[in-house]
């Protein structure tokens, strides 16, 4: 059994959260009011992202030009690169909107496999949110947990609270900000990073310091990882 890389975006892939970024560009202020219920937890992901999409007001293109200013992990590509060599596959899982993930991706000549949510023009510049069929009992825009192989031992990269979810359930979590604070206080097997460079030292370091915490891997489908 190989391994497989669920991958956050928002945060983790790209420092920046392109969701908020868009929202604090383009829609009217009340979206702040909304993310607060949310951070309070008086209501949930896919009502909150519904709510905040519908108030922005912007045309295609006027989305884009603002994330042409966004950049990415500057060790994301070789941490991927690294990953494929040892056989072990990726995609991106992400609670934010692919309007900016695969936008963002094919700028810098990256080709995944992306799980997201969707944003649909309505009118000139209207925008409403779409939420996948899978997980409709989650309370994410998109359920992580449902977009993972049941096949393959997955390893969780995030950073926030969208991944707190399939963190309970992954192998193992590399994890930055909120997410490795959660994990510290569930007691789930984690290693904190601070960024792609940590993670790609991970899976090509040679002193597996994290063999103990990795119980359910056997040796052979670790050394996968370091062939």
């Amino acid at each position: 059994m190989h391994t497989h890389f669920a991958l956050d975006f928002d945060g983790t892939i790209s420092p920046v959260d392109t969701t908020d970024l868009l929202l604090a560009a383009f829609a009217d202020p009340g979206w702040e009011d909304i993310e607060a219920e949310w951070r309070a937890g008086r209501i949930g992901s896919r009502e909150c992202l519904s709510r905040q999409v519908a108030l922005i007001r912007a045309r295609p293109q006027d989305l884009h030009a603002v994330l042409a200013g966004v950049t990415l992990d500057p060790d994301f590509i070789r941490f991927a690169t690294a990953a494929w060599l040892r056989r072990a596959t990726l995609s991106v899982v992400s609670d934010g909107f692919d309007l900016a993930i695969v936008h963002l991706l094919h700028a810098h000549g990256i080709d995944l496999p992306v799980v997201s949510n969707r944003m649909i023009q309505v009118g000139a510049d209207g925008w409403r949110a779409e939420f996948s069929t899978q997980g409709e009992r989650c309370g994410s825009g998109t359920c992580k947990c449902a977009a993972v192989p049941a096949d393959r031992r997955v390893i969780l990269i995030g950073d926030g609270r969208s991944d707190f979810c399939l963190a309970r359930k992954a192998d193992f979590v590399l994890a930055k900000g909120e997410l490795a604070a959660f994990c510290a206080a569930q007691g789930i097997p984690h290693r904190k990073i601070a960024g792609f460079a940590d993670a790609l030292s991970f899976i090509t370091s040679r002193d597996r310091p994290v063999m103990p915490a990795l119980s359910s891997f056997t040796r052979p489908q670790f050394e996968d990882l370091h062939a």
